[in-house]
């Protein structure tokens, strides 16, 4: 069974993925500058370590000294980037539903 595949453009793909990335980005830096959250610091970390890993993926290079490459350190940077990410969600879980209930108590 053979399932007919156009051409696969990797240039395409990678100006769609940064334009993605770069919307992203600013989108969270705004709110990240507008809000007054109490872990907005921790989206700030995000924020800019994202920006970072973003042109390690942009401005590829060779393994340095056999080592490592601009692929495999982006692939690294991502797993504090995430682990930060998912405390900022838990604290902004626990922030919301405090505000929440604070507002039926108020009732």
């Amino acid at each position: 069974f053979c399932v007919y595949m156009p051409a696969f453009s990797s240039g395409w793909n990678m100006k769609v993925c940064v334009a993605m990335g770069v919307v992203q980005i600013v989108a969270w830096a705004i709110w990240a500058g507008v809000t007054h959250h109490p872990s907005r610091l921790k989206l700030w970390v995000v924020v800019f370590g994202g920006a970072l890993a973003m042109l390690l993926e942009v401005f590829d290079f060779p393994p340095y000294k056999g080592y490592a490459d601009a692929h495999s350190l982006w692939h690294a940077s991502t797993v504090p980037l995430t682990y930060l990410w998912w405390s900022f969600i838990k604290d902004d879980a626990q922030f919301r539903t405090s505000t929440l209930t604070l507002v039926k108590k108020a009732r």
